[in-house]
């Protein structure tokens, strides 16, 4: 019995991590764009980008070539006979004029034509390109594109040395219709003054369109740059243009929820993630492309017939496949692939309309073929039959791979399928290798042991690193926490010890279970008090929230707690906490024989002065600036804060600012007009203006009786009325004592 219950936990648990790295490779690149990329994030996509794409080189076809596509090499051999790049403009107009006569459609540079070339002749190079694009576009079916970068907007301040602060004229004939539900955008790019086409080349009405892709977190360019969003316009990247002007086609980007964004094409909808990108699905390396070096374009007559075959009506992209000139990607078809390689793949996948499906239709696959597959080895394995278990494991798997490779990943699938062959695997070897569950049992037995004196994570952070069983310290920003009962020597005076022991066991128990429901760390029982902390040893993201939450939930608990001592005739726990975030010193601190994990710093010192300060404001959780504003504004919104002073403590230079945290059963946690008026107040009282709060106190006191800081604040502003504060007065009231 108790064999089955393990197995079918650990097959639950193997289910569930790989649902869960399933989601996170799918989230992985959205993830990023939020925070710093981290093995959290990108573990899950790392195996499952580089197995996809293992299986669609399986789907690739090494014989076929896309025509349409041509590349104009800026190759070895070419800048071996016309010498190193940058090359003149003039041989730059001459190429352009050499396309023309050969009838290609489109040319799309992939080269910045960034700055002036400056020269003796009295015609200027960079007018005679700008001449030739004109030229070339004389005929409107024709069209010239240049590119630009952008880059991701940081922050609300603008460099406007290094970006444009809006998009420049130039471009405004390209924004894209967009559809978008209210508050739905794509993140904001900003673009780059530094390679932006010089005034004459943007001014020769070519297209212009951003270029710079951004590589996977394994180094792997696999997403390309579709759109992107600039002060709240859309505008097409490279590829994007060169295939409207190329097809005619007019494209729409549609934004109906904050989840789902997809440009409409006539061919589909190419779904794109947060960053305006889209997977590619490749078609192939530089050999699946005609591909014609600018040298042999120069040698070649202006009515030569194989030229003319190869360029007619053709896309032209002109980009560098030369090994020195540093643009090359690592791909998924090619580690050395020259990047304008990239540009035409997409190209190609919108021209063929063979679009990625959504990521949360793949999703969805992905977690069936999991199911699937997982549930059909555990029946296998029901019947015992170890041969056929190691048969049908593989079979399994092999059918897997085989229905993806060669049905959903030509359906433009892109199943997240290492994690589903990884569970089925994974849940064959927990069955078939329990008997490591008894090797560990013992280190479990120690585990349990040791949680009665130690903090969960503690304990947990230990057994992963036992390198961290020695002396020494680190710093942290925590969030640390003191909590005392009020008047304890005159309720221990009316108690035995017995009474006292149970009743003190019952109320620390309660705290301390809230506190590692909400992921703290216990440090120490002082007594009747208590010294805790969030973010130590292990992380933990927005820690002074639920430093904050756990606060909360204590003093909500604590009133069932009274109830029961009144039951039996005992006095009431009243407790005061106290929490401040900042940099402590953490670590195992004490001898070579005995030491434990504690946090040490001024930070806990001003933790601990805030909850001694509670009596003095009549509050039960006292928090300083501190901690507040480490709390994100959106989760922020949970709590009701009061400020409650500017202080001084004893101790400290600087003035603090403090907040109450209303809890569930305060007198004022709906009361939102009176601690709005408060705050008016207290806004008041700190600009001197002491007759105008005076009022406004004095009304919420007559209102609110029983709250100490509207009487508090009314006496305050009285006395300052009569002597007022000395000239340097920053509004900080100055405590003495402890």
């Amino acid at each position: 019995m108790l064999f089955r219950i393990f197995q079918y936990l650990g097959i639950t648990a193997i289910i569930t991590f790989s649902a869960g790295s399933i989601f996170l490779s799918t989230s992985a690149r959205d993830l990023n764009s939020y925070t710093n990329q981290s093995f959290l994030y990108n573990y899950a996509s790392f195996f499952e980008d580089r197995f996809y794409d293992l299986r669609m080189k399986l789907t690739i076809d090494r014989d076929k070539k896309d025509d349409r596509l041509v590349l104009a090499a800026i190759d070895d051999k070419s800048l071996t006979k016309i010498g190193r790049w940058p090359w003149t403009r003039t041989h730059i107009a001459n190429l352009v004029n050499k396309l023309s006569n050969y009838g290609a459609k489109v040319v799309a540079f992939d080269v910045f034509f960034s700055e002036p070339e400056l020269a003796c002749n009295a015609e200027s190079p960079d007018n005679l390109l700008g001449a030739s694009f004109k030229n070339f576009q004389s005929d409107p079916t024709k069209k010239i594109i240049l590119p630009y970068s952008v880059v991701k907007k940081e922050s609300d301040e603008i460099d406007q040395e290094t970006f444009f602060k809006e998009a420049p004229d130039q471009l405004l004939n390209f924004i894209m219709d967009a559809r978008q539900a209210e508050g739905s955008n794509l993140r904001e790019f900003l673009i780059e003054k530094k390679v932006f086409p010089i005034e004459i080349l943007a001014n020769s009405e070519t297209g212009i369109s951003h270029i710079e892709a951004e590589a996977d977190a394994d180094g792997v360019f696999r997403h390309y740059p579709i759109i992107a969003n600039v002060g709240g316009m859309y505008f097409p990247s490279f590829s994007m243009q060169a295939y409207e002007f190329f097809s005619g086609d007019h494209t729409v980007v549609n934004i109906p929820s904050t989840e789902t964004a997809y440009i409409q094409t006539k061919k589909g909808n190419l779904y794109v993630n947060y960053n305006g990108e889209a997977k590619v699905r490749w078609f192939g390396g530089l050999d699946h492309f005609p591909t014609v070096g600018i040298w042999d374009i120069f040698q070649a007559k202006d009515n030569d017939p194989e030229m003319q075959r190869i360029f007619k009506d053709k896309l032209v992209f002109v980009g560098s496949t030369a090994f020195g000139a540093n643009d090359l990607r690592n791909t998924p078809v090619d580690p050395i692939l020259p990047g304008i390689v990239f540009h035409m793949n997409m190209v190609h996948m919108m021209l063929e309309g063979k679009f990625m499906v959504s990521e949360l239709e793949s999703t969805k696959i992905s977690w069936i073929m999991l199911l699937g597959g997982s549930a059909l080895i555990v029946s296998v394995m029901l019947f015992g039959n170890a041969i056929v278990d190691f048969v049908a494991v593989f079979a399994i798997m092999g059918g897997l791979f085989y229905l993806d490779s060669y049905y959903f990943i030509p359906k433009g699938y892109n199943n997240r399928l290492f994690f589903c062959l990884f569970s089925v695997l994974s849940c064959y070897s927990w069955s078939t290798f329990l008997h490591f569950y008894q090797s560990n049992k013992e280190k479990k037995k120690i585990k349990g042991t040791f949680s009665r004196y130690l903090a969960p994570s503690i304990v947990n952070d230990l057994l992963k690193n036992p390198e961290k069983v020695r002396l020494g310290g680190e710093k942290k920003v925590i969030t640390v926490f003191f909590s005392d009962v009020r008047d304890f020597t005159s309720i221990s005076e009316k108690l035995t010890p017995e009474q006292l022991t149970h009743c003190l066991n019952k109320y620390m128990t309660m705290m301390t279970d809230t506190l590692f429901e909400h992921q703290g760390t216990l440090d120490k029982y002082i007594g009747d008090a208590m010294v805790a902390y969030w973010g130590a040893p292990v992380d933990l993201e927005n820690h002074s929230y639920w430093a904050v939450k756990g606060a909360v939930q204590m003093i909500e608990r604590l009133p069932s707690i009274n109830a029961e001592f009144e039951r039996e005739g005992f006095p009431l726990f009243k407790h005061g906490i106290g929490l401040n975030t900042g940099e402590c010193s953490v670590g195992n601190m004490g001898s070579n024989q005995i030491f434990s994990y504690t946090a040490l710093g001024d930070n806990m010192n001003l933790g601990a002065r805030l909850e001694s300060l509670c009596k003095y404001y009549g509050v039960q959780l006292n928090i300083s600036e501190y901690t507040k504003n480490a709390i994100p504004p959106e989760l922020q919104k949970e709590f009701v804060f009061r400020t409650l002073d500017k202080v001084k403590v004893k101790g400290k230079e600087n003035a603090v600012t403090i907040y109450e945290v209303l809890h569930p059963g305060h007198h004022l946690i709906n009361e939102t007009e009176a601690l709005a008026q408060y705050e008016e107040a207290f806004q008041m009282y700190l600009g001197q203006r002491f007759a105008e709060a005076f009022e406004i106190f004095k009304s919420l006191h007559v209102k609110f009786p029983e709250d100490k800081s509207f009487e508090r604040m009314m006496h305050m502003c009285e006395d300052y009325k009569e002597v007022p504060p000395p000239p340097n007065w920053d509004g900080s009231y100055t405590h003495k004592s402890k």
